[in-house]
């Protein structure tokens, strides 16, 4: 992505959004399997979208991956994967069509219900890959590897998206660690217990040694965001990205009760795009459209 070239804007939050209208949340897999009971419901949020100014749209897969998926009891990975791209590509064409990208959602969580083991082992490497493959087959424009949570599996993944040839986007999340006031890698409380805690800088590290074309921070509070994007620009000078989540997870579900107005996330989002330089923006789990449509608006009016 070139310095001058436009912003990309990237949509709000899907899994949560399914939520919010009413599809129930799977407590191994989450939203995973969501569009095969509701199919209309995710294509209207890609639509809506799109509508309210974004530029990129994710695919629901994000926690869609083989060992998630059978963990689950769903032994259907392919046409999980395949018909979330095919809805993001349907919104896309039908609204908009190629002035929208679709962006392969990965990540490296574990399920839901083994929240305690990050994935691990040649196995894991080969379900990492076969996603990978599998969404760039499908015909997303980018993969997009999300809260990326320690070197090893970060590493895994990170190879497995580079080896589709397809651009990589990747996002490294953050939280604060009270005792010693740094910056880490996130985990949540209570969770991933037999995972070492890394710090930020030791994870940036890893994900700089693969040639990802835009790197940044997501799924992070809004107050911690831009020290993790100043510890991502001291080590990294390409293209950034950036996307905050309000609100808190409850188990499989998502309380949106502690949150950000769209007007408020907007300005926020605006201020990391000033100081930053942020060449890919938008919002994470707990954010709507109306939160994309207000940073559109900020953005057209920085434009005029």
């Amino acid at each position: 992505m070139a310095d001058n070239s436009p912003i990309k804007i990237i949509d709000g939050a899907v899994g949560t959004e399914l939520q919010r209208r009413g599809v129930s949340m799977n407590p191994v897999c989450w939203s995973a399997n969501a569009h095969l009971t509701h199919p209309e419901v995710l294509l209207e949020i890609h639509r809506d979208y799109i509508f309210a100014g974004a530029t990129v749209i994710s695919t629901n897969t994000f926690l869609a991956g083989r060992h998630i998926l059978e963990s689950s009891g769903i032994n259907n990975f392919e046409h999980v994967n395949r018909c979330a791209v095919d809805l993001a590509k349907q919104a896309r064409d039908e609204v908009a069509r190629d002035e929208v990208l679709v962006a392969g959602s990965l990540s490296t969580l574990p399920p839901l219900n083994q929240a305690n083991d990050l994935p691990r082992g040649k196995r894991i490497e080969r379900n990492f890959q076969e996603q990978a493959s599998l969404l760039a087959a499908a015909g997303v424009d980018v993969l997009l590897v999300e809260m990326l949570l320690d070197s090893e599996s970060a590493g895994g993944m990170l190879a497995a998206c580079c080896e589709t040839g397809l651009p990589v986007w990747a996002g490294i999340s953050a939280i604060r660690d009270a005792a010693s006031d740094t910056i880490m890698a996130f985990r949540q409380p209570g969770k991933l217990a037999n995972l070492v805690h890394e710090s930020f800088e030791s994870l940036l590290e890893t994900v700089c040694e693969y040639p990802v074309d835009v790197l940044g921070v997501m799924h992070t509070e809004i107050d911690l965001m831009a020290p993790a994007l100043r510890a991502v620009t001291a080590r990294w000078q390409g293209p950034l990205l950036a996307y905050a989540k309000i609100g808190v997870a409850e188990q499989e579900d998502w309380n949106f009760h502690q949150t950000a107005s769209p007007e408020s996330y907007a300005r926020h989002a605006f201020q990391w795009i000033e100081d930053f330089q942020i060449s890919v923006i938008g919002g994470c789990c707990g954010t709507q459209p109306e939160h994309v449509q207000a940073l559109s608006a900020q953005l057209d009016g920085r434009d005029n």
